[in-house]
This record gives C-alpha cells, structure tokens and sequence, in this order.
C-alpha cells in the first residue's frame, strides 16, 4: 500500500471520528432546557430595601449585574427570580449586589464557595437559598495580607485583546471575578494582589470562565498553583507564566488521543475482516471480536471524555472506561480456551468469571445517582475522605489484582499447551504470538502497578503527584492499545490455527469414560495405522493434527495416542516425523529431486520450517541432512 494511500485512510477515520462527536456535540447542544426558580427567603439585615440582587454564573459568563438574572423584591421581603432556562445539565453560580465587590460572603466575611446545582429533570424547580453576608459590608480584605501575582510569560497562541484573572480558594473559585483582574505593566507583565484567607494559598489562571483556563500539554488540565506559608511570608510578588490554555492546544484531537482514534476505528475494521473469513475457527473469533469490540469501545470513551465541554455535561462518560477492569482477563480467558482448546462452551458458562463486573456496575449506578457536580469534584478533587473515591481506589486496588491472577492463569494456559504441542500436532503452531501479547499485558500491569504505588504516596504526602500519575495512565492506555493491532494482525495473518480439540480435553474426561485398549488390538491399530501413514501419506499434510489423524483412523484421541505411545514409544510428532525423514532420504537420491534444495524437500514432506526439519532430522538419523548424505556418499 503506498504512503498517500494510507495517509488519505488516516485522515478519512479522522473525519469520520469527527462526525461523530459533531453528532454528540449537537446533543448535547440541543438538550433538554432545565428550567428553574431562585427564592432568597434570608438576606442579611443590613441589606438595603433598594439594593438590587443579581444572580451570576457559568450561564451569563459571571457578570455581577446582568438584568436578565435581576430577583425581584417581593412585599413579604423575599426575593424571587422565576422561570429561568438553563442549558447543560449543572451551573455553578452565586449572589451579587451588582459587583464583585459587593459580592456575598460566608457569616465571618470569608470566601463562600460557588454554589453549584445540577439538573435532575426537565420538570421546574425551585430552589430556596439564603445569603450569609455582603463582601463590602462584612470588609476582610483590608485586614488581610496580601500577596502579588504576576504573570510574567503567556502562549504565544494566546488571543489577543485577552483579558486575565486569577481565581483561587480567596475568592470561592470564580473565575471571572472582576476583582482579580490582571493589570498589564509597561514591562509587558500583568500584576494583581490577591487577599490570603487561608493557607497554603491555591489559585488558577484563566481569561473568564473554565473553559478558558490554563492547562498541561495536550489540552489536559493542571493541578491548582499552590503557595505555601513560607513563600506567602517572604512578601515578594509571585512571578508565574503559563504553558497552555486548555481552548488553545490540541484539544480532543492531539498526538494522544488521534492514536487512540485509529486504534478504535481499527478494531472495529478488524472485527468485520475477522469475521469474513470463513474457517473453522468461528467460536475462538467470536471471543476475539468480543474482546476487540469492547477494547475499542473504551478507547473510544477515553476520547470523548477529553473534550472538557462533553466531560462537563456528560462526567459520567469516565466510568465506561473501568468497566475494561474486570472485562479483560474472563473475555481474553474465554478465547484462549477456545482457541487452544477448541471449546465451544457459551459465554454464560463462565457467568461466575463475570460477577466482579456486575458487583462494579452495581456500585458505579450508585455513583451516578449523585449530581453531576457533586461527582466531577469528587473527580477532580481525589481524597480518601470523600467515601465514593475511596471506594474507587479499593476498586482499582482489586481489579489489579484481578488482573494479575487472570495474567497468570491465562500465561499457565499457554505454557502447558506449549509444553504438551509435540501430543497433539506434528509440526510447530505459529502461535508464538500469544506469548507476545502476554508480554505487552504484563507491560500494563506493571505500570498499572506504578500508579497504584505512586497514587498512595500522593494521597499520604504533600508532593503532587498529579503529573506523574497522569502522564503513567497515558502512557498505559497507549501500551494497551498495542494489543489491538496485535490480536487483528494475527487473526488475519492465520485465519485458521485449530480446527478440533487437543488432547488436554481428552485427559479431563474420567479414567472410567476412557475405552480400554488390549494386546490384540494395539497390534491391528498398530497395523492400520502404518497403512495410513505409508498409503495415505496423510504425513504429509504439514498441520497434522492428533485429532484430525483419529478421525480419519475412526478412532477417538485417548486411543490413537495410547498406541503410537505403547507401540512406537514416540509421541505424536516424532511419529509422524520418522515417516516424514524416511520419505526425504529417499526423495533427496532420486534422480528427479536433484536440483532442489534440501530445504525444498522438506517442505515437500510435510515439514512447515527448516528449523523444524533440521532438528528432526537430527534426532532421527543422529546427524545432520549434510552429514548423513556426505557419510552416504563415502560409504
């Protein structure tokens, strides 16, 4: 295939990913309208008769005096604000006189948090809320000790005529608060002084609202600039710069996520080519695209929560990426065992292998019941004192563990297939790769690991660890998605491996099931058996199978193995090899396989490899092809 036609296949998934989250998109913009009523039944007593109150938030883009969001003072001295609609499913907002300096305050004059409420339904609701206190009138500020921020360094993609704010845990996390506007300086700088109400002191860059505010690499957001007491105590402006705007980088569409993308659209192709070709494969390749589906389903998710704007409205999006937590290791087990064994047995004989996955579900319907603010803080601000994380972190903790046990059993599977081959098939299986994509899983559960490890030190100390852990989860999502290409590409390079059961299905029948096998009878199978392999020349077929050989001797396996077993004292392949080394030596003198290579004949005997023959070869005569013909010709 030449480079530009992969390259238009490339950008054609790219745009047909972009469609689709155009259609998410416009979804969610044309949403259900939340419509709702504000009452304030409490202001403070010193709050003037001709005071005007305002409501402001992510709706109105923070302004303190919009008269579309003005309560009206009713004659009991409540105050109401009726019938408003509200896009998305939460708002984070607070109470104003008019401006940010007569902004409402906790009891004690502090900073009151934003409130914030999600909408449960297109039914109308109202909401009763009562003001503690007036910024201006209950004036800390003045009392406070003041630190400057300056912000000394922007992107260079930074719009221009941009305005900047710092908002932090001094002003209850607004980040458009007319307050803590940056000043520019002549030296090119902006500067602002921001009270310290608590410490360490914890602030953010933004040009407005969240979805303008600073980030890492890649669109991903930072943790919260943190000063401590020791800094805040030297009295120097605070000099910062920024790397990132989250609106201003790669956005959902970034090195990362465009990689996760074609995987994504790449397992789906996969599944239908594996399933196109007709073979007799069809129980194993059932488990295959189960597994490749569900893999790029959650690549597919992990994309979508990207993007801040869906994340926001749709945070619960972030719990279909777990659910891979204890899908995984059943499904990859359930096509090992169909692959090696040829079983046929339904998904629902392995129910007990699922039960981890529903109890998670069970769970993760409990988290979804919470307001959508309520679970992206506890997202976004992870502590063991929040029981929910908690929770999560013990699921984490067992699904690794899961995990790691699945690893090994499966790995176990593998290995005693490999050590029983020469029972069942005559020549090497090319199935090495599954002791490749064993390697590229046990990659993940090791960094997995680090970030179990590294998690805990974050929680139990005050170094962040968020870049770390941030950077370990992408980097663990990109190994994982290796497994995709690996599982299409060889599916599609063999579409057939094993048609019938192996031996090891045999052995797990009972000793009592098994027929048993007398002198006469060995001699007769002995006997037919020689006329199939000398008449039939059924060695010849390169993947002779145990199996296949029985059927065609209408016999079962236990029987046919017990014979070459008893009477040959060979197993299976050294069996059928020593007809196979019988039939080259001859060929190799005849006249007629004269010009070809030695290598030439062995395949033409049923040999599938030279390694293969060679080593045979050897194990029969004692000697090399080379040596054995050179003795020959010197005799």
């Amino acid at each position: 295939m030449s480079f530009n036609k992969l390259l238009g296949q490339i950008f054609t998934k790219v745009n047909n990913f972009r469609f689709f989250l155009v259609v998410i998109l416009c979804l969610y913009a044309s949403g259900s309208l939340a419509q709702t009523s504000f009452v304030l039944d409490y202001v403070p007593e010193d709050t003037h008769t001709s005071d005007e109150l305002y409501l402001t938030g992510t709706f109105n883009n923070w302004d303190p005096a919009d008269i579309n969001y003005r309560f009206v003072r009713k004659i009991d001295g409540t105050y109401e604000l009726r019938n408003k609609f509200f896009n998305g499913s939460w708002i984070s907002y607070k109470i104003t006189r008019g401006s940010w300096s007569t902004v409402e305050v906790q009891k004690d004059g502090t900073p009151l948090m934003v409130r914030k409420h999600s909408f449960n339904s297109t039914a109308e609701e109202t909401l009763v809320l009562q003001v503690a206190g007036w910024s201006d009138i209950l004036d800390l500020q003045s009392e406070q000790k003041k630190i400057a921020i300056v912000l000394s360094d922007i992107p260079r993609n930074t719009p221009p005529n941009s305005s900047f704010y710092v908002c932090g845990n001094f002003n209850g996390w607004v980040p458009g608060d007319q307050r803590y506007k940056m000043k520019q300086l002549a030296d090119e700088t902006y500067q602002v002084e921001v009270p310290v109400f608590e410490e360490p002191l914890e602030y953010k860059f933004t040009r407005g609202n969240w979805l303008t505010v600073e980030g890492n690499s890649y669109g991903r957001p930072r943790p919260n600039r943190l000063l401590s007491s020791r800094e805040i105590n030297r009295n120097q402006p605070i000099k910062n710069s920024i790397t990132y705007w989250e609106d201003q980088s790669y956005g959902i569409f970034n090195p990362y996520t465009l990689l996760l993308v074609l995987t994504a659209l790449q397992g789906f192709f996969l599944i239908f080519i594996i399933n196109s070709n007709k073979n007799n494969n069809k129980w194993a390749n059932q488990a295959l695209s189960v597994l490749i589906f569900i893999i790029s389903l959650t690549l597919i998710a992990r994309v979508v929560i990207y993007d801040r704007i869906i994340y926001t409205d749709y945070p619960r999006l972030s719990l279909l990426t777990d659910f891979i937590f204890f899908l995984y290791g059943p499904i990859l087990l359930i096509y090992i065992k169909r692959l090696l064994h040829h079983s046929k047995k339904s998904f629902l004989t392995f129910w007990p292998h699922f039960v981890p996955f529903l109890v998670q579900v069970v769970i993760y319907i409990s988290f979804s019941f919470k307001p959508t603010h309520t679970f992206i803080e506890q997202n976004l601000f992870q502590s063991l004192d929040s029981p929910p994380y908690a929770i999560y972190e013990v699921i984490v903790l067992v699904a690794l563990v899961f995990n790691i046990w699945y690893w090994f059993r499966i790995k176990a599977i593998i290995k005693r297939y490999f050590e029983n081959i020469e029972l069942n098939y005559s020549t090497d299986q090319n199935i090495k790769y599954l002791n490749i994509i064993m390697m590229v899983l046990g990659v993940c559960l090791v960094l997995w690991s680090v970030i179990v490890v590294v998690d805990v030190y974050g929680t139990y100390s005050a170094n962040p660890v968020n870049h770390t852990v941030n950077l370990l989860i992408d980097v663990i999502w990109i190994v994982f998605s290796v497994v995709v290409y690996l599982l299409g590409y060889f599916a599609i390079k063999q579409p057939e491996i094993f048609r019938m059961a192996t031996i090891e299905e045999e052995e797990e029948k009972s000793e009592v099931d098994r027929p048993q096998i007398d002198t006469n009878e060995l001699e007769e199978l002995k006997e037919a058996l020689h006329v199939m392999m000398t008449q039939d020349q059924v060695y010849l077929n390169p993947q002779l199978s145990l199996p296949e050989l029985a059927e065609k001797m209408e016999t079962n396996v236990h029987t046919l193995s017990k014979t070459i077993n008893a009477g040959y004292t060979k197993n299976f392949r050294d069996f059928v090899n020593h007809y196979r080394i019988q039939d080259f030596i001859e060929r190799a003198q005849e006249e007629k396989y004269k010009n070809q290579t030695f290598l030439a004949i062995a395949l033409a005997v049923g040999f599938n490899s030279k390694s293969s023959f060679n080593r045979s070869f050897k194990k029969v005569t004692n000697k090399s092809p080379r040596e054995y013909f050179n003795d020959l010709r010197e005799s």
